[in-house]
């Protein structure tokens, strides 16, 4: 669905508004502060989480820059790599930034010493940054799974949220963004009626796009506490 598909949908709720009328302006800006708010929010759909990128350590370093448009890393992974002779990747914890300072660079007789360069084994998230703070012995490509925003809607394109297509419901939710989006406008307008609309086209759209994340997960088998430990 194209960006004017969904402000076609909000002037229609909005007493079938024509295409074109002077209120688009405000529905897409209403449009992108709804995407701006929904990427804040605690749960985020599967559909922004980017899987299995690369992270590029470079020898002597121990920084990279956070990509564009990082939200949040996925709770469920870590940080990781493979070293030469595994298969197996090697996980890295997530420390808070003075933990993993205290632990892993200064020694507890001589503040002012830190270690030689090695394979990162903890790394901490920053502002711009990702810091492995012990100095890279070579270069390292790191895998991980991290929420990303979706394509900003200033132009008319379909970005992830915008994304209608029955076979795969689980790909975008334009029912949810359009809910959002909707109610703002309406409640500018006081329009009781399109409020009461919009409200149920969100509250349908966020369990439609929920409700396909919890049925992958059940698609597994039953849940069980430990199972995995």
């Amino acid at each position: 669905m194209l960006r004017s598909a969904a402000v076609q949908r909000i002037n229609r709720a909005i007493g079938f508004r024509p295409s074109g009328n002077p209120l688009e302006a405000t529905i897409v800006l209403a449009l992108q502060e709804a995407q701006r708010d929904l990427e804040r929010g605690k749960t985020l759909p599967k559909f922004l989480l980017q899987e299995n990128q690369t992270l590029t350590l470079v020898t002597g370093s121990h920084t990279v820059a956070k990509p564009s448009g990082f939200i949040r890393e996925n709770d469920e992974t870590r940080i990781r790599f493979f070293p030469a002779t595994s298969d197996v990747p090697r996980f890295l914890s997530r420390r808070y930034y003075i933990d993993a300072v205290e632990a892993n660079v200064r020694s507890s007789t001589d503040p002012d010493t830190t270690v030689e360069p090695v394979a990162p084994s903890v790394y901490v998230v920053r502002k711009s940054t990702i810091d492995f703070i012990t100095v890279a012995d070579v270069n390292y490509t790191l895998f991980w799974d991290y929420y990303k925003a979706a394509d900003e809607l200033t132009s008319d394109i379909e970005n992830a949220w915008l994304v209608s297509n029955p076979a795969t419901p689980e790909l975008g939710a334009p029912e949810w963004l359009i809910g959002e989006a909707g109610l703002r406008v309406a409640q500018d307008l006081r329009d009781q009626m399109a409020i009461q609309t919009f409200s149920t086209i969100r509250q349908a759209g966020r369990a439609a796009c929920f409700g396909e994340t919890i049925a992958s997960e059940d698609a597994s088998g039953p849940i069980q506490m430990g199972a995995n430990l």
